[in-house]
C-alpha cells in the first residue's frame, strides 16, 4: 500500500483536493438554497423558534425552496413544512430566535406571493406590544391567519350580469383610452391629492382595525361564556367570531393595496410618457420605411430568375457531389485518428530524441570530465588518424582492383545485351577489353 501511493502520490493529491473541493461545493450550494438544518450540523446548523400557523389554503407554499416569512419586510424565518390536519392547512415556520420576542400571541399573519410567478412569502404582523408573547411550539388560530386572495376569486363570486357589465367597462375603457396617452398622463397627475387622502384613510382605517379586534376578542370572551350554557349559541357565537375576524383581516389586504397604488401610479406615468415618445419616433421611422418597402417587391421578383437557375446546378451537382464526398469523408476521418496517435507518438519520441541531445549538449560547469561533444570531436580526430594514409586523396582506405582481358569481354558481352548494365558500365567506367590490351598487351591487366 505505501508502495502504491509513492508511486502515484500526484494522484493521490488529487483525489484528496477534488474531494475537499465537492464537500465545499455542497456547503455553499445548501447555503444558497437556505435549507434549514437542525443544530447538531457542524457549521450549517443553527437554533429555531417553531411556529405554526393554521390557514383556509395553502396553495403555492413550498417547504425548502426558500419561502420566506417577514416581519416588516424583514425576513426573520423560513417555511419547513406544510401538512393537513382536520380539513385545515397547517404550515410550520422556523423563527431565528432572536426576532420571537417581537411577536406576540394576537399577532396575525398574511399569506402574499412576492411576485407573479406565485413565490409565496409570509408577512407576519406582531400584534400589540403589551399582549404576551408567543411561546415556541404554539399555533396561530384560522382567524388570525389569511390566505392569498387571487383575483379569480373576487371575479368568481360576481354574478353574471355583474360579469357582462365589467367586461362591457373594459372593453369601452380600452376603446376610451385609445390615442389618449397624454390626456390619460394629466388625469393620473390628478390622482395625487386624492392619493394623499387615500393614505390619511388608512392610517384611520387602521386605527379602527384596532379597535375592531379590542371588541371581536372581548365578543369572543362572552361568546365562551354564553357557549358553557347553551351548544346551539356557543356554535354561533364561535361562527360569529370566524366571520368577523375574517372580515376585520381583510383591512390588512386593502390597506396594502392602496399602498402600493401610488408607485403603481407613478410607474404607469412613466411607461406611457415613453410609449409616447416611441410613438411620436416610430411613426416617422415608419413612414420613411415605406419607399425602400416599396421597392422591395420588385427586386424580389428579378431574383427569381437567379434562385431558378441555380435550383438545376445544386440538384444536380452540388447535392450528388456532396453525397459522393460523404465516403471519402469517413475514410479520412478513420485515417485521422491512427494518424494523429502515429503524431502523438512522433511528438514524444521527438521529446526523448531531444532529451537524448541535451544531454549530449550539456557540459556540467566547474565539473572534471567534459561533456560528450567534447570526446565527440576527439573521436574525429582518431578516426581520421586510424584513414589517414599521407597522399593527396585524404584520410580514405585504398584498394586495389584487378581485371582481366577475359573478364571485361564478358562483361562487355553480358552489358550489350541489357541497355541497364550497358548504362550502368558507362558511368561506373570500367576499362574494356581494348584498352585493356592497349595498355598492356603482354599480360593484359590493368591496376
Amino acid at each position: 500500500m505505501k508502495r502504491a501511493i509513492r508511486e502515484h502520490l500526484r494522484d493521490f493529491v488529487a483525489i484528496g483536493v477534488l474531494i475537499v473541493l465537492a464537500i465545499v461545493a455542497t456547503g455553499v450550494i445548501l447555503v444558497k438554497q437556505q435549507a434549514n438544518f437542525p443544530s447538531w450540523v457542524p457549521i450549517l446548523g443553527q437554533e429555531h423558534f417553531e411556529l405554526k400557523a393554521e390557514f383556509t389554503s395553502a396553495q403555492a407554499v413550498t417547504p425548502g425552496q426558500g419561502q420566506t416569512v417577514d416581519l416588516s419586510g424583514i425576513k426573520i424565518g423560513t417555511v419547513k413544512a406544510v401538512n393537513l390536519e382536520n380539513g385545515v392547512a397547517v404550515v410550520t415556520m422556523n423563527i431565528d430566535p432572536k426576532y420571537a420576542p417581537l411577536i406576540h400571541k394576537n399577532a396575525s399573519l398574511l399569506l402574499r406571493p412576492r411576485t407573479g410567478l406565485q413565490d409565496m412569502t409570509i408577512d407576519i404582523d406582531p400584534g400589540t406590544p403589551g399582549s404576551p408573547e408567543v411561546k415556541e411550539g404554539s399555533t396561530v388560530p384560522l382567524a388570525d391567519a389569511q390566505p392569498n386572495v387571487n383575483p379569480d376569486q373576487i371575479l368568481a363570486s360576481l354574478d353574471g350580469d355583474t360579469q357582462s357589465f365589467l367586461q362591457l367597462l373594459l372593453q369601452g375603457a380600452s376603446q376610451g383610452l385609445y390615442g389618449h396617452s397624454k390626456q390619460l398622463s394629466a388625469g393620473l397627475r390628478r390622482f395625487e391629492p386624492t392619493v394623499r387622502d387615500i393614505a390619511r384613510i388608512n392610517s384611520a382605517l387602521a386605527e379602527r382595525r384596532q379597535n375592531l379586534r379590542r371588541v371581536i376578542t372581548n365578543f369572543g370572551k362572552l361568546s365562551t361564556e354564553l357557549g358553557h350554557r347553551d351548544t346551539e349559541l356557543a356554535r354561533f357565537v364561535r361562527s360569529s367570531n370566524t366571520v368577523l375576524g375574517s372580515f376585520a383581516k381583510e383591512q390588512n389586504a386593502i390597506r396594502s393595496t392602496l399602498q402600493e397604488f401610488p408607485p403603481t401610479l407613478r410607474q404607469t406615468q412613466s411607461t406611457l410618457t415613453s410609449t409616447n415618445r416611441l410613438a411620436l419616433v416610430l411613426g416617422p421611422a415608419s413612414r420613411k420605411l415605406i419607399p425602400s418597402a416599396q421597392a422591395l417587391a420588385p427586386a424580389l421578383r428579378q431574383v427569381r430568375p437567379l434562385f431558378r437557375e441555380t435550383k438545376g446546378p445544386i440538384e444536380n451537382q452540388i447535392r450528388p457531389f456532396a453525397r459522393k464526398i460523404q465516403t471519402p469523408l469517413k475514410h479520412l476521418n478513420q485515417l485521422s485518428k491512427p494518424l494523429a496517435t502515429t503524431s502523438t507518438s512522433l511528438s514524444k519520441a521527438f521529446s526523448e530524441l531531444n532529451l537524448v541531445l541535451n544531454s549530449l549538449a550539456y557540459n556540467p560547469p566547474g565539473a572534471k570530465d567534459e561533456g560528450y561533444l567534447f570526446w565527440a570531436a576527439w573521436l574525429n580526430h582518431d578516426t581520421n588518424a586510424v584513414f589517414f594514409t599521407q597522399d593527396a586523396s585524404g584520410p580514405l582506405r585504398h584498394g586495389l582492383v584487378e581485371l582481366s582481358c577475359n573478364t571485361a569481354f564478358l562483361a562487355e558481352a553480358v552489358a550489350g545485351s541489357d541497355p541497364f548494365l550497358h548504362t550502368l558500365m558507362q558511368l561506373s567506367n570500367v576499362p574494356s577489353q581494348r584498352e585493356i590490351a592497349d595498355h598492356d598487351p603482354n599480360n593484359c591487366f590493368v591496376f
